[in-house]
């Protein structure tokens, strides 16, 4: 979703000559405000820009070096296999931290999502492993934002490989909590 507020991205080149830019190069940039939102123009330092409209600002700015992209590898059956290790518990911040794998395996399309049964008390996900026989029934645990950033945070240092202990999360409702 584009924000008028955004700065647009840099050119690739010279907006009048057409000279691409080389990686370190010197150029200028200016910006101006359209009925859009803000838009940009760079100009090699050779060639004047535009004086209409009138320019918001201007500035002098580098090419920068482009940047490797990081490939994050995700070992689905590491992950899958942690899972499976988080078995059904009586311990509410692994049945939480499973319900939130299951849910990372099935959007890497480790995990089919099956069926869903709902009853007056609880919400129950089945899944199932694409070409196997497992099969898991999941009750759906109740999270509000604070505890799904809090299970997010600790999943992304489990699978980056970092160590520590799962925090315990909160179960009771604070007494702001319009669900209580």
């Amino acid at each position: 979703m584009k924000q008028d507020w955004m700065m647009p991205r840099r050119a690739e080149g010279c907006l009048r000559c057409q000279h691409a830019f080389n990686v370190g190069e010197v150029f200028q940039t200016v910006l101006y405000e359209t009925s859009e939102g803000y838009g940009r123009r760079d100009y090699c330092l050779g060639c004047p820009p535009e004086e209409t409209p009138a320019p918001l600002g201007r500035w002098k700015t580098r090419r920068p070096e482009p940047s490797a992209k990081k490939a994050h590898t995700f070992d689905r059956d590491a992950v899958l296999a942690f899972f499976e290790r988080l078995t059904d518990s009586d311990d509410l911040r692994r049945r939480q931290l499973r319900f939130v794998l299951a849910l990372l395996l099935w959007r890497k399309k480790a995990l089919r999502l099956d069926a869903t049964d709902a009853t007056p008390t609880e919400e129950v996900w089945e899944f199932s492993v694409p070409r196997s026989d497992a099969m898991y029934r999941l009750v759906r645990p109740e999270l509000d934002e604070d505890q799904l950033e809090q299970l997010s945070a600790q999943l992304e240092q489990l699978l980056a490989g970092g160590a520590g202990e799962l925090e315990t999360l909160p179960t009771d409702p604070s007494p702001e909590d319009p669900r209580a």
